[in-house]
């Protein structure tokens, strides 16, 4: 029978080093032409809405669909049912891990200093996959009002163990930073790309949207590197790459998928000084690879609610 499996039931089956584990075998098969992802649709029917997302990744065995609220996996082998799952615990911890693939790939490997602008929800999960696969000494993070940052700044140091600072401006954080990372919903760009210490990698997470932009011109001119999580769907939502390409700053055959990184098709870093940028919007065989990951989980520990279809 098929299982439903709570937020909670995620949050108990998907520690972060396990998602990070799951999304790099995910870009791996990726790869070797073993998944197909669905790039996200919106719709709107008169006041409401909805979304979809999806695909299929034949190494995990499941395709699936996220739909609004709720994420349905299906078996590879057989077609039928095998789970329903509230979806935002585990898109909240896959957005994280992806950029914890991203930099693993993409920063120095002595990287150490975190600058993170943005301290919503989602900024929890940045921080936490980076300091998953690199060794973090200090992170700095910036939020327009003091005292959010300074709250964030101490749930960070009690979750994480880090030595997490609050600073007073974007140019704080991002200025002596290896990495910096924008988890933000602007419209305008957050951070003066000028900034950039030779060398560091950039993670642009919060925008989703065309209409949305975290990083400059400059940033992107900057990139030796510009890698986005799919293609077809960064030519729907990246809002900065969008303006830029519009605009004739940037081209799109500049940029590569993150598969061909983590796979070592392309190199994630060209020298010490390269600046390199990951774009994450969030796709869909995320969804499906740590969908299948938690359901065999909690198969195992004999979690979850069984479905009588």
């Amino acid at each position: 029978m098929a299982l439903y499996l709570t937020n909670a039931d995620v949050q108990r089956l998907l520690p972060m080093e396990a998602c990070v584990s799951v999304l790099e075998d995910l870009f791996q098969q990726e790869s070797r032409g073993l998944v197909e992802n669905i790039a996200r649709q919106r719709r709107r029917y008169g006041r409401a809405g909805s979304t979809l997302m999806g695909g299929a990744v034949l190494g995990s065995g499941a395709y699936g669909v996220r739909h609004s609220n709720v994420t349905v996996l299906y078996s590879t082998d057989t077609g039928k049912l095998e789970a329903i799952l509230e979806p935002g615990t585990l898109a909240w911890i896959r957005t994280g891990a992806a950029s914890g693939v991203a930099v693993k790939y993409m920063s120095k490997p002595d990287a150490g200093v975190v600058g993170i602008i943005g301290t919503g929800r989602q900024a929890v999960t940045q921080l936490e996959a980076i300091a998953t696969v690199r060794t973090i000494r200090q992170a700095k993070v910036y939020a327009r009002t003091e005292e959010t940052r300074r709250q964030f700044a101490a749930q960070m140091r009690d979750r994480l163990g880090l030595d997490v600072v609050p600073v007073d401006s974007s140019e704080a954080a991002v200025r002596g930073s290896d990495i910096v990372v924008a988890i933000t919903s602007a419209r305008e760009p957050v951070f003066d790309g000028s900034l950039l210490e030779p060398g560091t990698c950039v993670v642009a997470a919060g925008s989703n949207s065309y209409a949305k932009r975290e990083v400059d011109d400059t940033t992107i001119e900057r990139a030796a590197l510009i890698a986005v999580d799919n293609l077809e769907q960064a030519k729907i939502e990246c809002g900065e790459l969008i303006s830029a390409a519009d605009r004739g700053v940037f081209r799109w055959g500049q940029a590569v998928e993150l598969h061909e990184v983590v796979s070592g098709r392309v190199a994630g870093r060209s020298s010490d000084d390269a600046i390199t940028l990951f774009e994450s919007q969030g796709i869909g065989i995320e969804d499906v690879a740590a969908s299948a990951y938690v359901l065999q989980q909690a198969r195992a520990a004999g979690i979850g609610v069984e479905l009588p279809f």
